[in-house]
This record gives C-alpha cells, structure tokens and sequence, in this order.
C-alpha cells in the first residue's frame, strides 16, 4: 500500500514516494533564479489521509471522478488540456488565470465533509527570507471571472481583458502541523482554492516554447510554484486588464495561495489539511508547496513589480 518509510505512525494511505524516487533526484539539483539551495522536495510528498466526502464531480471529458488523492502531489498544473467546447481536447493548454487546470489527473475534490492530509518530506520552515512572509502556496483550480460573454480560446493574451475583480473559488479551510496530531487552523483564512489562480507559464512573447506546438506565440518557461505572488496583487488589481498583462504581474509567480505558519508562534511544520468547511462549493486540489527562501534582494520580488500595474505590456 506505501512504499515508502511515512513520516510518523500514521497510516499513510497513499504515497508517490517510491515512483517519484527519479523526479526527486532531477529536482534537487534545479534552483530556481535567487533562490537559495535545496536538496528535498519543495512539494508534498505524500497523502496521508483522504475523506472524499460527497458532491465530488466527473471530468468533463473522460467522466472520471475527482477523486484521487494523489493528484495533489508533485508540482502544480503547468499545461492542461482543450475542453472539447473551444479548444480541442488533444491540444495542450498552457495554464492561466482565467482558464484553471480541470482534468481528474490534475486536481482532486474535497467533498462536503471530506478532508485531505498531505505531508512533505522536510520541514516547512517560517524561513526569514520567505517572501512576504510567505511559507507554502496550495494550488487549486481557482480562476478569474472574464466577462463580457468572453470564453478562453488559447489564443493571444493581450486580446482578452479580464473586466471583473471575482474570483470563481470554492474555498477549503486549511490547519498545519508539524506532528500530523496537534493542528493549527486558519479559521478567518486564507482559504485553498483561492485566489490567486495558476498561471502556469511565463509571458514570454520574446521567447515562446517551441515544444507547445507552432502555434505559441506568448508562453515561455514553466512559471516558478515556489515563488507567491506578491502580496500587494488582489483580484481587483486585474480588473481591466489583460491576461498578458496580468501575466507579466505574476513576475514568474505560479500564483496560489500563500500561508503564513508564523502567526500561529511556529517555527516549521510538516503536515497541511485541507477540509471542505462548507464554506462554499468543493474545493479542488492540485499540490500544496514550501516557498523558497531568496536571499536579501534576491528573486523576482518586490515595489518594482507594482510599478508597472498601470501600464499594459507592449504587444508582441
């Protein structure tokens, strides 16, 4: 049933411990820029414990379940697949704000009285050098609202303009804690499956990844999970804008939604639960991830960023 030592006496339901031996050695030795070094998994690692819980929904295109918990380990949806609606099924979809990943692969549902308990293989530390003082990111499938009777097409982003501030969430109370025993709540938030939405690639119209396909004229490189948004950024801060220019906001930003483990007197943690509190909708998974500690001046981060809110970037 697990093939891999659990972190303590808890009965490990399922794992990637073992299969993801390969993944792990691959991602030890990549830093991300600014990024200080590590050498464990900056992703959950295992599933603890999963209560599906009911009003679980069925992929749109397979009728597969939303229910398998190990979609919520390893790194956050990078390039999804078309819907069958405006995009074909076959296509890969770069993720964006306002087109969240989807498949029963990709993200599994908390239902109504159902709850999900991952943990990683290292300690999640309250780091100094966290940005924004920001210690994990939990990724959903949480999108912005476009509007206008606007549909996502995978076509150029500075042709769709994001026209509300809502967010289309369904929001799932999240507890830390470092002996899978003893938690600590985030009774008033924030919640998973939030705002921020996945942007999973860079605005790159410079520099667009060839292996998209020939169509790709805007996304580059995988943006960086590890990395919140900043803090200052709220949904209303889209509003009127593109989705290349919101993209460029992100500044290599996966997005999701960051946590601080300090405001509960923590120094570490190791395991992260995630419970549908009924707080509206069933919240969607897709991983749960420690940030990387930048040094001083270090990373894609900071007032600059915000210098460009008002200005849209310069078509490609």
């Amino acid at each position: 049933m697990n093939t891999c030592e659990p972190l303590d006496k808890h009965w490990v339901l399922f794992s990637r411990c073992a299969p993801r031996t390969a993944l792990l050695v691959v991602l030890a030795a990549v830093v991300f820029d600014g990024t200080l070094a590590r050498a464990d998994s900056p992703y959950a690692t295992q599933v603890v414990e999963y209560v599906p819980g009911t009003g679980i929904g069925s992929d749109p295109i397979t009728g597969d379940p939303y229910h398998d918990p190990l979609a919520a380990l390893g790194p956050p949806t990078t390039d999804t697949t078309g819907d069958n609606w405006f995009i074909p099924a076959d296509e890969a979809v770069p993720v964006v704000p306002v087109y969240p990943p989807f498949r029963a692969f990709e993200v599994v549902t908390v239902g109504y009285g159902g709850h999900l308990i991952v943990a990683f293989d290292h300690a999640v530390e309250d780091h100094p050098k966290n940005p924004y003082g920001l210690d994990f990111i939990v990724f959903g499938n949480a999108s912005l609202e476009v509007g206008g009777g606007q549909s996502w097409t995978n076509g150029d982003p500075s042709a769709v303009t994001v026209l509300t501030g809502n967010v289309l969430s369904e929001p799932g109370l999240v507890s830390v804690s470092q002996d899978g025993l003893e938690w600590y709540t985030y009774l008033n938030g924030p919640y998973a499956d939030d705002f921020a939405p996945t942007l999973g690639r860079v605005y790159a119209p410079d520099n667009p990844d060839p292996g998209l396909g020939v169509w790709n004229e805007w996304w580059g490189a995988p943006a960086d999970p590890t990395l919140p948004l900043d803090a200052e950024l709220t949904a209303d801060t889209f509003s009127g804008k593109t989705v290349a220019h919101i993209a460029e906001l992100y500044s290599g930003s996966a997005g999701g939604t960051g946590f601080d483990i300090g405001i509960f007197g923590l120094d570490w943690i190791q395991y992260v639960r995630i419970e549908n509190a009924d707080l509206g909708g069933t919240p969607e998974i897709d991983a749960v991830v420690d940030v990387a500690a930048r040094p001083v001046g270090g990373g894609r981060f900071g007032a600059a960023r915000l210098d460009s809110l008002s200005a849209e970037p310069a078509a490609p």
